[in-house]
This record gives C-alpha cells, sequence and structure tokens, in this order.
C-alpha cells in the first residue's frame, strides 16, 4: 500500500474529508460531515460576539437566581423590621408572602396588601432618606428607606481586581439607554456635598407639583434611576443615616435574634452531629444550640444576639464581605477548583495556571517543574556568564544528581 494523505476542512457546522494516495496520485475517498453549529447562526462569524445555544438558557437561569435571592433578601428584612416596629406587618401576612405551600404551588404565594402596609409602601423613599440625614424620621420611616436600600444596593463587582478600568461602568455609561456612569454621578454629588439619597431627590418629580421634564445639556432627560451606581455610595448613605437617627430612635440599644441554620448528614442521634452540637454549645451556649427535624431531613440551629447595626450593614466598617449583612452582602462566586484537571507533566499535581503563583510546600521546597525553572531563572539573573557555564557544566557532569522534585514524588508514594 502506497502513503496516503488524510487531509481536513473544519468548518462551523461541518468537516470535509479527503484521502488521496500519494504515490498513484489518486483521491481514494471523500466527503463531508454535517453536524449543527454550536453558536447561534445569526452570530456566527462576529468573533467575540458569537453566542452559545446555551447563552440564553443560562441566562434565563441566572436571573430566576437573582429574583430568588432577592425575594430571601427581603424577606429576611421585613421579618426583622416586623420585630423592631419599623413595618406595618404582621408575620402571618409575610409567612403568606414567603413560605411555599406544595398543594397550592405560586398560587399559594400572595404579597402583604393591607391597608396600613400599602400606605407604607407609597412612602416615598427619595424623600425620606434626604430628610433621615439633614432632619427626623419615625420609626417606620426609617424602616421604608431600609426596605427601599434592599431593593437598589448598588453595584459591587465580584472581580479580585480593580473594576475601575470599565470604561462603561465609570466613564461612558450607555448613552443610548440614557444610563449615566459612576464618575458623572459622583461628580454632581461631590458639587453640592450629597450622599446618593440627597442628590436623587433632587432629579425625581415632586408629590404635589405639576411634572415638569429636567434634562441635561444635550436634551435628555435626567432620571433617578437612569444611572449607575456603587455599593460603597450606599454604604456611606447608610452610614450617614444611622449616625443622625440612632440617638433619637435608640439605634445603638437594639439587637436581633440572628439564626443560622446548618443542614445535617445523617440523623440527630449521630455520634459526629452530637459531637458537632456539643462544640457549638461552648461557643454559643447550652441555650442556644438545639435540633430541628423538618421531615426526613435534620438540621443544628445557633441563635446569637447580633447588634442591629451589624444584622443590617456587618460589622462596623460595613463591611459588605460580612455574611451577616442583609443589606450589602453579597455571595462570593462558586469555586472552580474542582473543575481543574491534572497536569500530564506534573504527576497528578493540578494543572498549573501562569499567574505567578508560588507551587512550595512547608518546607519552601518547590513542588512542580514550573517553580524549579522559575527558582533557576531568577539565581541565574544574579550570577555572571562565567558563573553560569561553570553552574551548567557541574550539573551535566554529576552522575549522581538528585531528580530535584523527588521529594515530591516520596511523598504521593508515602502517603
Amino acid at each position: 500500500m502506497g502513503k496516503r494523505i488524510l487531509g481536513l476542512d473544519l468548518g462551523t457546522n461541518s468537516i470535509g474529508w479527503a484521502v488521496i494516495d500519494e504515490v498513484r496520485e489518486k483521491i481514494v475517498d471523500a466527503g463531508v460531515r454535517i453536524f449543527p453549529e454550536g453558536v447561534v447562526g445569526k452570530t456566527i462569524g462576529s468573533g467575540d460576539k458569537e453566542e452559545t445555544k446555551n447563552a440564553t438558557r443560562r441566562k434565563h437561569r441566572q436571573i430566576r437566581r437573582q429574583f430568588y435571592r432577592k425575594r430571601l433578601r427581603k424577606a429576611k428584612l421585613l421579618e426583622v423590621l416586623i420585630e423592631q416596629g419599623m413595618c406595618p406587618l404582621s408575620l402571618e401576612e409575610l409567612n403568606q408572602w414567603r413560605r411555599w405551600d406544595k398543594e397550592k404551588k405560586s398560587k399559594g404565594l400572595k404579597f402583604p396588601n393591607s391597608e396600613d402596609f400599602m400606605k407604607w409602601i407609597r412612602m416615598n423613599p427619595y424623600e425620606l432618606r434626604e430628610r433621615a440625614i439633614t432632619g427626623t424620621v419615625t420609626e417606620q420611616e426609617l424602616g421604608r428607606i431600609y426596605y427601599h436600600l434592599i431593593q437598589r444596593r448598588g453595584f459591587l463587582s465580584s472581580r479580585k481586581g480593580d473594576m475601575k478600568e470599565s470604561e462603561t461602568l465609570y466613564d461612558k455609561g450607555k448613552p443610548e439607554a440614557n444610563i449615566l456612569p459612576i464618575n458623572k454621578t459622583l461628580e454632581e454629588m461631590g458639587a453640592g456635598n450629597q450622599k446618593l439619597g440627597q442628590y436623587l431627590n433632587t432629579v425625581v418629580p415632586k408629590e404635589g407639583k405639576p411634572y415638569v421634564m429636567k434634562c441635561d445639556a444635550s436634551g435628555k432627560e435626567i432620571r433617578a434611576r437612569g444611572r449607575y451606581a456603587t455599593r460603597q455610595m450606599y454604604r456611606d448613605e447608610f452610614k450617614a443615616i444611622w449616625d443622625a437617627q440612632a440617638s433619637g430612635l435608640g439605634l445603638d440599644k437594639r439587637t436581633v435574634v440572628y439564626k443560622k441554620v446548618r443542614k445535617l448528614q445523617g440523623g440527630v442521634n449521630s455520634v459526629r452531629n452530637q459531637k458537632r452540637a456539643n462544640v457549638l454549645k461552648k461557643e454559643y451556649g447550652e441555650d442556644r444550640v438545639y435540633f430541628e427535624t423538618r421531615g426526613k431531613h435534620a438540621f443544628l440551629i445557633t441563635t446569637r444576639d447580633l447588634p442591629l447595626k451589624v444584622f443590617l450593614a456587618g460589622d462596623d466598617n460595613l463591611n459588605f464581605k460580612s455574611s451577616e449583612s442583609v443589606l450589602f452582602w453579597q455571595r462570593p462566586l462558586r469555586s472552580q477548583k474542582g473543575s481543574l484537571g491534572n497536569c500530564s507533566f506534573e504527576d497528578g499535581l493540578p494543572v498549573i495556571s501562569m499567574n505567578g503563583r508560588v507551587h512550595r510546600d512547608k518546607d519552601g521546597n518547590q513542588l512542580t517543574i514550573f517553580q524549579l525553572h522559575k527558582d533557576g531563572w531568577e539565581d541565574s539573573k544574579s550570577m555572571s556568564k562565567p558563573e553560569l557555564i561553570k553552574f551548567i557544566a557541574k550539573l551535566n557532569s554529576s552522575s549522581d544528581h538528585e531528580d530535584p522534585l523527588d521529594h515530591v514524588r516520596w511523598e504521593k508514594e508515602s502517603n
């Protein structure tokens, strides 16, 4: 049999192939395999703007999760506002909206519509936010402010790096949608030394007065919600409101019973769960730890008293990273470590990300060939050329030279 060559023509939704006999200079066979393209047809050839067919499904799933988490935050806040006398609502009405009934399903969920609650909802939150900084508000008016903050709490990036390089958010905005950038809002707020709520109150129409559309120099309408805002803006405003109202309403003395629920693996009487409960009892106290069974599932619950400020906004620094902050906390992105494969060059170690991370053990020894090369490169920078040549010649002439990563393989085998 003569030498044969396989030729492939790769396309977006097909692969053409041909087999050529080089000796006989003849096409042995040829054909094409057609398959559905992996991207939306109208986006083919658009480069980075190509969309996979799962993109729409993923987008809708993300929106559903965002609505669900936002609903949980609202319900959690409303429960505390009811206990603190800051919302004219009963726990029964709240449970009718947040508790899922297997029989009634979505028809059983009913948003509260009592007369007092609807009056509370209709309060102008922008006017209240300004008055809470410059004057006084009642408990229920303050509760309405917190409910407004949890609905629109500003943008917070989940990236580890600085997001200020994002021109759309900070500098450009979206002119076609009449959405202003963050820096434009900060500039207008700084001109009057205002917090976000104070500035937005100058933009929204006034109650009881004829509507007058406010426009900028280019003739575009100025809207309260037509702008990007950061989480930090809302944290600064929360602090200003708290400082102004704390003494008058006695906010610093108020506490909230914070309950944490842990789902258990196994039964309540298992040795592992009992040991876990005993550890928590030493930390929280005997009367603060208890088991609860819901159907087939068991839960271990702990309670503790938190200052109202900590529950609403986290620690004294209003840290959004505190999971106790119902207003500002944001769940970190899910770890993708489990999706990492093993490097084929590193004896089963995870694949190496080329981001400058150090791969060493507790004794300082290199864990990867990549780290060994990096260390060698750094050492070579301080050597003169004759020293470097002499060092390399010594390594090459040594017959009993150890593999520098032998300690890694030995540790793995011993384990």
